[in-house]
């Protein structure tokens, strides 16, 4: 029992030297993939949350511009701003699946180049 402990200990010691070692020129060239892919996701995101938040203020501005009330301009402002809130949901939804195939491309090229 007692010389198991110190080899367990010496086994935990040769993982933990092997994981830090240098990583290969293809696992370097991996995580520039999967960088580089999580950037251009990122991008995709940013961008879709400026166009959204234009879209939203847009909606809030022609709902105030109208005036609370019944009337038909009131009433054909208040679809109008619902209209572009909802396209200002599926610019998110749009630009999140869009960076979901982008991020999954980069993971993709990443292992394809790792099982060489």
């Amino acid at each position: 029992m007692a010389r198991i402990a110190p080899l367990a200990a010496l086994a935990a010691f040769g993982l933990t030297l092997s994981a830090c070692a240098e990583p290969t020129p293809q696992q370097q060239e991996a995580d520039r993939i999967k960088d580089a892919a999580e950037a251009q996701a990122d991008q995709i995101e940013a961008a879709a949350d400026n166009q959204a938040a234009t879209l939203e203020s847009q909606a809030a501005e022609m709902v105030n511009a109208s005036g609370v009330g019944g009337s038909y301009d009131a009433q054909m402002a208040k679809v109008r701003s619902d209209a572009l809130k909802q396209e200002a949901e599926l610019v998110k939804d749009k630009a999140q699946a869009q960076a979901k195939a982008v991020r999954d491309q980069g993971q993709a090229q990443a292992s394809a180049l790792l099982a060489q």
